[in-house]
């Protein structure tokens, strides 16, 4: 009989390569969302439930069991309570969250970020990153005293197919287009990770004792510098990157005004997840599908309208 895992989210991008990897290796799939977007996935149960409804999440999730759970659409602390007051524990051997590295206290850190190192909202995460340390302490606590086995993983940067976010999607516009790409001059370190890889993770992990809680920061081996990744964009994309290096303070700008993230090296240390599975996509590999992806679905992208006033006021800026 096929494991029956709960998967919180599904709808878009990690939730639905989730959906899509987990449904493939024989699991039997259920998801619970909204239900604002219909799932084409063969064979794939979904629950219609808004998390915010504690009431609600009861009704639906109701004499209903299950082998596995993960959460990827956390948003509030609010919604992991409602989980957990609403499903029945008793038969669920392991629960993974979907956790991120804003979790960790980048401003007195040294990279890479280690699963021991201290917890704190930061500046540049700010209520994001409080909320998953909230969340993380959350199931910690709750599932103490049950049967059930917590993993909490902590990405840094995702990408891959299904990514509607200003990312790769930014930059690929751009070098399509033949415009410029805008960096900050101090040209930070970005470690990413596929979200299939992360899907295989997440797997591997469902069916290996990893003990009653364990935390795995999950990225590739080696990061790139903001240079190097647009590079890699551009080369996947058959473009020659035009990258202008900006020093945005003197322009009385913000990072995130132009660039899909924030300036500070997001570098973690990934050893421990990769003594268990060492499996990594290639990144230049990784981004051919992500560009395969936006061009079939680019004009369902939504490219934020501040972000793009301000992007060519810089160029323009630049430019004279």
């Amino acid at each position: 009989m096929a494991d029956k895992v709960l998967i919180l989210g599904g709808s878009y991008f990690v939730g639905r390569k989730l959906v899509e990897y987990l449904a493939g290796h024989g699991y039997e799939v259920t998801v619970l969302n909204r239900g604002t977007k219909h799932l084409s996935v063969e064979g794939v149960q979904q629950i219609c439930c808004d998390r915010n409804d504690g009431d609600g999440m009861k009704t639906a999730l109701a004499g209903r069991n299950f082998d596995y759970v993960i959460d990827v659409s956390w948003q509030d602390v609010s919604w992991v309570k409602n989980l957990c007051e609403a499903l029945c524990f008793d038969t669920v051997k392991k629960l993974v969250f979907i956790s991120s590295s804003a979790v960790y206290d980048v401003e007195h850190l040294q990279i890479p970020f280690a699963e021991t190192d201290a917890l704190e909202e930061n500046k540049y995460w700010t209520f994001y990153g409080k909320g998953k340390i909230d969340a993380e302490a959350f199931y910690s606590d709750f599932l103490r005293e049950k049967k059930t086995e917590l993993v909490m993983l902590r990405p840094p940067y995702i990408y891959g197919e299904y990514n509607y976010a200003q990312r790769e999607s930014l930059i690929f516009r751009q070098l399509m287009e033949d415009k410029p790409v805008v960096i900050p001059k101090s040209d930070p370190k970005l470690q990413f990770i596929y979200t299939e890889d992360l899907a295989a993770i997440a797997d591997c992990l469902l069916q290996t004792d990893t003990g009653k809680e364990s935390i795995f920061n999950v990225g590739n081996r080696h990061a790139v510098t903001s240079k190097e990744w647009v590079e890699t964009c551009a080369k996947v994309a058959g473009k020659t990157a035009k990258i202008m290096e900006v020093d945005y303070g003197s322009l009385g700008r913000n990072v995130r005004d132009f660039y899909p993230f924030f300036d500070y090296d997001n570098v973690l240390e990934v050893s421990k997840i990769n003594a268990i599975i060492n499996m990594e996509t290639d990144f230049e590999e990784g981004l051919k599908k992500s560009f395969a992806w936006f061009t079939e679905n680019k004009e369902n992208i939504v490219f934020k309208a501040n972000v793009d006033k301000n992007l060519y006021e810089i160029i323009a800026e630049l430019s004279v």
